[in-house]
């Protein structure tokens, strides 16, 4: 048996950075807290997530339980509910049961030896930038107007963002000094350029992310990591390169 009760805004936050690569997914419920690995379709892009237990208003797990949800379900569910509306959740060995008011929702699960759980690769980076997150969120957004490939530059004083449109008079570029970070780590030059799709989705999903950590080499894959939840979770993410001529 496994119950657990969490607000409608922490499982919509938790469910948004999924559903950014997958609809399915295997969390791993443990005594410490929940965690998951997804990765997408096209191996691009893999996110690892996990929220401890202090983050819900109640937690009664166990033992851990391995268990395939349909994230999208769960996102139809949420439509229904208030930000700060309690969700009951309980798990009772066949089904799993969602709880919200005088509403009861049951769904079935999917065998989690079905769903993909990558194993993220300790991938060694030069150069670490942490920053607020409304300056990424700035630069990318930018982007958006204008291409579908955008460039991360590190240099010994700055983290440049840059996209290129159609034709060179059409570019954006957002640079964020060293002065302006919380913390910058250089070790050398870098210049990698990444598809704007998955950077849009992934950063318009963390809703409770004020800082965060972007880790970047030379054609290497970017690595960014955040805090969630008022320090409760973290997420991080990884995203192949894409070799352009900018």
């Amino acid at each position: 048996m496994l119950q657990i009760k969490i607000d409608a805004k922490t499982m919509r936050e938790f469910s948004n950075i999924i559903i950014t690569l997958v609809p399915e997914a295997r969390v791993d419920f443990r005594p410490d807290g929940i965690y998951t690995k997804v990765m997408d379709p096209a191996h691009v892009a893999m996110i690892s997530l996990e929220i401890n237990r202090d983050a819900f208003q109640e937690f009664s797990v166990e033992t851990e339980e391995s268990l395939g949800l349909d994230i999208d379900k769960i996102r139809n569910l949420l439509k229904l509910s208030g930000p700060n509306e309690i969700i009951d959740t309980k798990y009772d060995g066949k089904k799993i049961s969602y709880r919200l008011g005088n509403l009861n929702v049951s769904n079935p699960l999917i065998d989690p030896s079905t769903l993909t759980t990558p194993k993220i690769p300790n991938i060694d980076l030069p150069n670490k930038v942490v920053t607020d997150i409304s300056y990424l969120n700035t630069g990318i957004r930018a982007a958006e107007g204008i291409a579908e490939v955008v460039t991360f530059n590190v240099k010994p004083d700055e983290f440049k963002i840059f996209a290129k449109g159609e034709t060179d008079s059409e570019t954006t570029e957002l640079v964020i000094p060293k002065t302006m970070t919380k913390e910058f780590i250089y070790n050398s030059d870098a210049r990698s350029s990444f598809a704007l799709d998955y950077l849009s989705k992934f950063i318009r999903s963390l809703e409770s992310t004020q800082e965060i950590s972007i880790s970047v080499g030379n054609d290497f894959p970017v690595r960014i990591e955040a805090s969630i939840l008022n320090g409760k979770g973290k997420v991080s993410f990884l995203l192949a390169p894409r070799i352009e001529n900018i």
